[in-house]
Formats: C-alpha cells, structure tokens, sequence
C-alpha cells in the first residue's frame, strides 16, 4: 500500500479466523462423506462410481471450503493515521479508502458469537450521514480506540471568530 506524505501504518487486518470454522466443519463432513460413498460403492459399478463420489466431493470442497479461504484471504481492512482502507475480492476486486477527517461516529458491536472470540462490527457514519459497516474484525475494542483517537486527532478544529473575554 502507497502511503501519503506524512501518513503512518497503524494495523493490517483480514476478518477474523472464526468466519473459517464452518468451512473446517464442511471439510471434514465432506471427506468421511467422500469415504463412505467410495466404500459403497459396488465393485461392479467402481469404473464409474469413484470418479463420480470423488467429483461432487471436489465440487463441494471448491463450493464450500475453497471459496470462502479465498473470500478472507482476500479481505484486508488497513488504517493508517489519514484513512481506513478496505480491500476484498477474487477475480474482481472491491475497494474504499474513508478519509477518517470524514467520520463524525464510530460505534461498534458485539454480538453473543464475536463475545467469546474478541470480535465484532465496526460501524463508521460519515459526515454524509453514509454508515460503512466492518464485519468480522478481530479485536474490535481496540481497533474501534484506534479508529476514535485517529478520528478525534484528524477533525477538522474550528476556532470561534470571536473569543470569549
């Protein structure tokens, strides 16, 4: 990532690990499947039989563990000390720089899955009222005091024109 002229790298982040469990649990599911129906299959019909076990298990490994290990590895959320970059995509990519002089909130969630793991949504509103939403972000308390002391360090300061005497 090209940074700007006085701009710093604060954290790189992918969403958190845990979106990988049920791809885990498909693959594992998918494999003693794939072992049962080879085993099944009868002798007589083995010529035919094992190439077609094994090509819905390759098709369901592809549909169900290979495209979302794609989808998080190419996911990154980066914030450096101007803006919050968002990045995600296989073939086509998806990006969003916010500068963070344009958030006027920053609010973050948990719900009771993200609790146990340290996770949860991170959700900017920009000064258009525009809300980005970041799913899945791991260690969302701090990287929600990250984003809220960047956001209070960029804000434009606005001096009265006429000081109090």
């Amino acid at each position: 990532m090209k940074l700007n002229q006085g701009e710093e790298l604060v954290t790189t982040t992918r969403p958190h690990a845990r979106v990988l469990i049920w791809p885990v649990v498909a693959l594992l599911i998918i494999s003693a499947l794939a072992g049962v129906g080879l085993a099944v299959v009868p002798e007589d019909d083995r010529q035919w039989g094992h190439p077609v076990v094994a090509g819905v298990g390759v098709a369901l490994v592809l549909l169900l563990v290979v495209n979302p290990l794609a989808r998080w590895a190419s996911t990154s959320t980066t914030l450096t000390t101007q803006r919050l970059r968002t990045r995600s995509g296989i073939l086509g990519r998806t990006g969003h720089d916010l500068p963070l002089n344009r958030v006027v909130d920053v609010t973050y969630r948990r719900r009771p899955g993200d609790l146990g793991f340290g996770s949860g949504t991170l959700l900017l509103t920009t000064v258009a009222g525009h809300l980005l939403r970041l799913n899945n972000l791991p260690r969302i308390k701090d990287m929600y005091q990250a984003v809220s002391e960047l956001v209070a360090d960029v804000a434009p300061r606005t001096e009265p024109e006429e000081p109090w005497r």
